[in-house]
């Protein structure tokens, strides 16, 4: 990024530590060792001409709060999370304090607020950063994908920029966490409206926005446009991009599937595929007394079709023995 000439580098919400942490957030080990990366990449900002913007827990007083740190030339700047969620699959009250309502952090001559996620799901923090002189917002996000939440985002940070009159960067998490899915699909919106960014969905990229100043306020001008899937795509993404992850993240070499020749099974093993490759995925067909030949066939014809490996055990000899 500092080679490609830019001024900032952001992450989502919580990136230093994965997202949701959890219980590890309880333990001083964990906490240690992500205040010891915090403290080498202030040290690695007195050598790179980029800041550096990113989510990570932070213990101040005794207390953990969900905080953005922004790190420029040996300096570091905290603002906490506001409003924690505790609802669905989210429990913040839990494991994080609540930080006050934030104020803008100076970068470099500018007045950026910084909201975490839920921070901007209502109008108290935008109000208050608006009022206390910010110039515009960045969002650090980490939320998961679910149908149809890409416009209830798009929606909510519209009604903030209308209320604040601030431009909103909004930047959001990809990949898989156990059960939870990150969909990304991170975007820009100035005051007028516009939506002047808008990066793909399920995949992880590394973007250049460009801003200037227009008046009073600034403008993130025209850059990536690339519309997020939506519907059944967004859905087959989703169960792609949570698979890989899982396998990946766990060590795991790969997957075995049954494949019973049905069409719940053949669509399970092509996500497999497209998430992990055809080599990482192994399926096997187990035939008893009341298989019919035509699943035979179909699971047959399924396997080099995906170009998976298929092996047949026949079940009917443990079924006899339990009589």
């Amino acid at each position: 990024a500092a080679d490609n000439d830019a001024d900032l580098v952001v992450f989502p919400e919580l990136c230093l530590s994965g997202y949701p942490p959890e219980d590890l957030v309880e333990k001083p080990f964990f906490l240690n060792a992500v205040h010891a990366e915090i403290d080498r990449f202030v040290e690695l900002s007195r050598t790179v001409s980029a800041g550096l913007l990113f989510g990570t827990p932070w213990v101040a007083d005794g207390r953990v709060y969900n905080a953005a740190v922004l790190i420029d030339r040996g300096t570091l700047g905290v603002r906490r999370k506001y409003d924690l969620p505790n609802y669905d699959v989210f429990d913040e009250k839990r494991v994080f304090a609540a930080g006050d309502l934030p104020g803008p952090v100076d970068f470099r001559g500018i007045r950026i607020g910084i909201p975490v996620c839920e921070d901007v799901w209502t109008p108290d923090v935008l109000e208050c950063l608006a009022e206390t002189g910010a110039e515009l917002a960045i969002v650090l996000n980490g939320s998961p994908y679910e149908a149809g939440r890409y416009d209830t985002r798009l929606q909510v940070v519209l009604a903030r920029v209308r209320e604040s009159g601030l431009p909103i960067l909004y930047v959001n998490q990809v990949g898989g966490q156990d059960e939870l899915v990150f969909d990304g699909a991170s975007f820009a919106v100035n005051p007028d409206y516009s939506l002047a960014v808008q990066l793909p969905g399920f995949e992880e990229t590394v973007a250049m926005t460009n801003w200037r100043r227009d008046g009073d306020g600034w403008v993130c001008e025209e850059g990536e446009r690339t519309p997020p899937p939506d519907g059944l795509q967004s859905v087959y993404q989703a169960m792609v991009l949570g698979l890989r992850d899982y396998v990946r993240k766990n060590g795991f070499p790969g997957v075995i599937l049954g494949l019973s020749g049905g069409v719940d099974s053949a669509l399970s093993a092509a996500v497999a595929v497209d998430a992990l490759g055809p080599d990482k995925v192994w399926t096997v067909m187990m035939p008893s007394p009341y298989t019919s030949e035509e699943s035979l066939e179909d699971a047959a014809a399924a396997a080099p079709r995906l170009g998976v490996r298929l092996d047949r055990i026949d079940i009917g000899p443990a079924m006899d023995a339990f009589g």
